[in-house]
């Protein structure tokens, strides 16, 4: 398999994605979406799984965060147009328009799937939805409240370790959780956090639609509340619902020969 990064702009604002082509004919089209805690490396133990079912994926992180722009909108309707952009362009060059997509996202970032699949439900072959966190409830004592959380964690790297082996349930490699904080301590983010929380207070008003869908929920994930519980049965209804019993909040990292399991059997199930 080949990757290569790359960087889309929109109005002059760079959205910063990657591009993993397989070794063999394609057969498939992924969207992994990052969520504001991880960027495009986090994915990296899925890639040759997928690449060897001739899977083609597009790792984005989501605009804002990563190493896109952090000016980028934080309103749900302009991410999921800024991600349609990125794909199109993708099939453009790959010679395949109006291609469809297995949507695949982690975290809040789970949000703008469903945006995404109502804006252009022609081109979702199916939504995949890891360890999906819809809303942040300022009232949950779980929630990554403003620029409060951001002050309290970012700047320490102890008190950053101590959040995300929180919310993952497992001791974090250095290199992982420097992955993770390294993003965040860019020129402008705090900003960008904030109103990324504020646009992330209230869960979406759309759910799944039509398509085949699947929630790989953690089961020892911390920010799996019973409100946000009830909030993917809400808005997932008909989905293919698994529980990774020991997992928290990033099996990419944790649980990733799980999750491979499920993308394959998903894939080929799908095809």
């Amino acid at each position: 398999m080949t990757e290569e990064s790359q960087f889309l702009s929109f109005s002059g604002v760079r959205v910063h994605f990657c591009v993993v082509r397989p070794d063999v004919p394609v057969r498939n089209r992924m969207l992994l979406l990052s969520s504001p805690l991880i960027s495009t490396f986090h994915w990296r133990k899925l890639l040759p799984e997928l690449a060897g079912l001739g899977c083609l994926a597009v790792l984005a992180d989501l605009p804002g965060f990563g190493r896109s722009d952090p000016d980028a909108p934080q309103g749900t309707d302009v991410r999921a147009n800024l991600l349609w952009g990125v794909l199109d362009d993708v099939d453009r060059s790959m010679g395949a328009p109006m291609s469809l997509w297995h949507l695949a996202g982690h975290g809040i970032a789970c949000a703008t799937l469903l945006r995404m699949a109502v804006q252009y439900p022609d081109s979702v072959k199916s939504q995949i939805h890891i360890a999906p966190l819809f809303s942040i409830d300022s009232t949950s004592r779980h929630a990554a409240v403003g620029a409060h959380w951001f002050d309290e964690h970012v700047p320490s790297p102890q008190r950053f370790r101590q959040a995300i082996e929180r919310y993952s349930g497992f001791p974090m490699d250095d290199y992982i959780v420097d992955r993770m904080r390294a993003p965040l301590l860019r020129p402008g983010m705090r900003d960008t956090f904030g109103r990324m929380l504020d646009k992330s207070a209230a869960p979406p008003r759309v759910g799944m639609g039509f398509c085949p869908t699947m929630a790989l929920l953690g089961g020892r994930d911390p920010l799996l509340d019973e409100a946000r519980l009830k909030q993917v049965r809400t808005l997932l209804p008909d989905a293919e619902t698994h529980r990774l019993a020991t997992a928290g909040h990033f099996p990419m990292e944790t649980h990733s020969k799980a999750l491979r399991d499920y993308l394959r059997g998903w894939l080929r199930y799908n095809d």
